[in-house]
């Protein structure tokens, strides 16, 4: 009977040792992660293909650059769902300068640039503000 109840108590002791977790504040998890879009939080920025959504939302931020550019190269994108879409996207114009815009994209598919900034030596959004 003892051994039994030996056998018991060891298992359900391995069972919660398997189950703790590792407890960590959000501003580690968050410093962890990164730009690491793969734990995004529903509402948040992640990761996004590109799509000819993206595409077009980078060819109505190359209209608001100055001068008549056409769009190269879609490089980047982050998005946020919110009433619509948000695009954080990097992308090159005909003459090699990589800019960064964020263009937000409405529910009646209409697109609206926010911000176009040229971007020195950035390779991802991950070294863009949001």
């Amino acid at each position: 009977m003892n051994k039994k109840l030996l056998v018991v108590a060891l298992g359900s002791l391995a069972l919660v040792a398997c189950s703790a977790q590792d407890v960590k504040t959000t501003q580690e998890a968050s410093m962890q992660t990164g730009c690491d879009y793969t734990q995004a939080i529903p509402g948040g920025w992640q990761q996004g293909e590109i799509t000819p959504e993206v595409t077009a939302a980078a060819q109505a931020a190359v209209k608001d650059i100055a001068g008549d550019h056409q769009l190269k190269n879609v490089l980047h994108v982050t998005q946020q769902v919110v009433a619509g879409m948000n695009y954080n996207v990097t992308f090159s114009i005909e003459n090699n300068d990589v800019y960064t815009a964020k263009v937000f994209h409405s529910l009646k598919n209409v697109y609206t640039v926010e911000h176009v900034d040229k971007t020195n030596g950035v390779v991802s959004n991950c070294d863009v503000k949001n």
